[in-house]
């Protein structure tokens, strides 16, 4: 019995737990992101394992990185404008972040080989 109460634990860890998987970061893996997203010109936001989310197409204009208030991990955060030209500013999730690659959308912390589950395969870029 308590062999599958703990198993039912870790199941619904596991399922509550994938809207957050790259957005606590090491400072080499916020390093090589920044880098990365500082060469885009639009990105796709996207939280493709969470209901009612719609996909977001930004225009960069910032991104940086800060360390968080415990000291030791790293967030990244992007400053753009949105398609209806409203000002954002996000902490990101790598894992939802999607960048053009080719005619389609990868998720940057694929593309940047971190372990990460973007709940969606590579799909269409639309410009």
């Amino acid at each position: 019995m308590k062999k599958t109460i703990l198993f039912f634990v870790l199941l619904c860890t596991a399922f509550f737990s994938k809207a957050d998987q790259l957005s606590a970061l090491t400072q080499a893996q916020a390093e090589k992101a920044v880098g990365y997203l500082k060469k885009e010109a639009v990105v796709v936001l996207w939280c493709s394992c969470c209901d009612n989310e719609t996909p977001k197409k930004v225009t960069v204009n910032e991104v940086f990185f800060k360390k968080d208030s415990d000291g030791k991990y790293y967030s990244v955060i992007l400053k753009g404008r949105d398609e209806s030209g409203k000002e954002v500013e996000e902490y990101l999730d790598l894992a939802y972040v999607f960048v053009k690659k080719g005619k389609k959308a990868k998720s940057l912390g694929k593309v940047l080989k971190f372990e990460c589950d973007p709940c969606t395969k590579p799909f269409d870029w639309s410009a």
